[in-house]
């Protein structure tokens, strides 16, 4: 496992595309894959803040993550569910704020507010993972490869006008 946001700004790999097109059947398997890879965190930012504009992605992972939570309900109680995710997941805010600050830092990037989104994101994907695994959901599904995506080193951003674009 590469760590943190270690590859971040780095040309795609083969086995990386492989990844972002096997994510991008499951998400949207009639659309054309056309990926874009940003250079810098300074592109990220820019990216976020006209991402913010159009909330497709977010409202199709919510909505999924919605589902997922309604299937693992099935089996147990929502606290002790709540519970569980959490416990997979604790640990890691601090490691993720840590990687994306000195990943940033380690590019030039002097304002944090960058950093902090992409540790958020990073948090947010080991929780939509971790629901999946307690919905009993296998590989096939979007989180389990979003995070992937995230613990190989990327910052997956989504698909927003007719790309999936991940730094």
């Amino acid at each position: 496992m590469t760590p943190w946001f270690a590859r971040v700004g780095l040309p795609l790999s083969p086995s990386e595309k492989d990844a972002i097109t096997e994510l991008m059947q499951v998400v949207a398997p009639r659309v054309p894959i056309d990926i874009k890879a940003l250079a810098t965190w300074q592109n990220a930012a820019a990216f976020v803040r006209i991402a913010e504009q159009d909330a497709t992605w977010w409202d199709d992972e919510e909505e999924e993550r919605e589902a997922l939570w309604a299937r693992a309900c099935e089996n147990r109680s929502e606290a002790d569910l709540f519970q569980r995710v959490n416990a997979m997941t604790q640990g890691l805010e601090r490691a993720l704020r840590d990687a994306a600050s000195a990943a940033a830092q380690g590019a030039g990037v002097a304002d944090p507010t960058i950093a902090i989104e992409a540790a958020g994101s990073a948090l947010l994907a080991a929780h939509q993972n971790a629901l999946a695994g307690m919905a009993g959901e296998g590989m096939g599904l979007r989180f389990v490869r979003k995070y992937g995506l995230f613990t190989g080193g990327r910052w997956p951003l989504g698909y927003h006008s007719a790309r999936f674009v991940i730094f």
